[in-house]
């Protein structure tokens, strides 16, 4: 079975991390068949996220919190991962679902024999959760672990972890365009983001 990390940051008073934990619960409930071992809340620091990947038989980290260019950040508002402790992730596999990591971070550790995954711009996360339909809500979830799952599958090739997120971006579209053509604007740009501004360290 493989074992992966959740590292989700976020504060009771920071709302725009609020999406961003609501996506990092969705990694852990769409891997069926792996086991999420869950680093969150006060808990996602520096020093946690680097003792928990001490784990051998982790196979990779999904890190869900604020982003800049050089670095994902923890719940107390500081680098969590960057470049000074890339090397932690050993050959795993990282995958940040943070704005701007692609800018900076991820080239950094194209010497590092993990696989980095970020994006290279500020994410639209302008959406309330409790605001969507039902099957809308499901679309989203699938497209934001779409990567994530296919890292976990086994998918390494940007071309084919991008092929994986533009099918499900191409779903949430549909339904969109079919039930509310001039609606959840800020979810139809988070979903061409998702694609078009991968980035990915080899």
């Amino acid at each position: 079975m493989a074992r992966f990390l959740v590292f989700a940051a976020w504060t009771p008073d920071d709302a725009a991390l609020w999406n961003s934990r609501w996506m990092a619960e969705q990694t852990v409930r769409l891997a069926a068949g792996a086991e999420a071992i869950a680093v969150q809340g006060g808990a996602a620091v520096r020093r946690t996220l680097e003792s928990a990947l001490e784990d051998s038989a982790l196979d990779g980290v999904a890190l869900f919190g604020h982003g800049l260019p050089h670095a994902v950040m923890g719940s107390d508002a500081r680098e969590a991962l960057d470049a000074g402790n890339a090397a932690c992730v050993g050959p795993r596999w990282a995958h940040a679902t943070a704005c701007n990591t692609g800018i900076a971070l991820v080239p950094a550790c194209a010497g590092h024999p993990g696989l980095f995954v970020g994006y290279d711009v500020r994410l639209i996360v302008e959406w309330t959760v409790e605001e969507l339909p039902d099957a809308l809500r499901e679309l989203l979830a699938r497209l934001v672990t779409a990567t994530t799952l296919g890292l976990l599958a086994g998918v390494r090739a940007r071309a084919d972890l991008q092929r994986r997120a533009a099918a499900a971006a191409d779903e949430l579209t549909a339904w969109v365009i079919e039930n509310a053509e001039d609606g959840y604007l800020g979810v139809l740009v988070l979903a061409q983001q998702l694609v078009d501004r991968m980035v990915v360290s080899r």
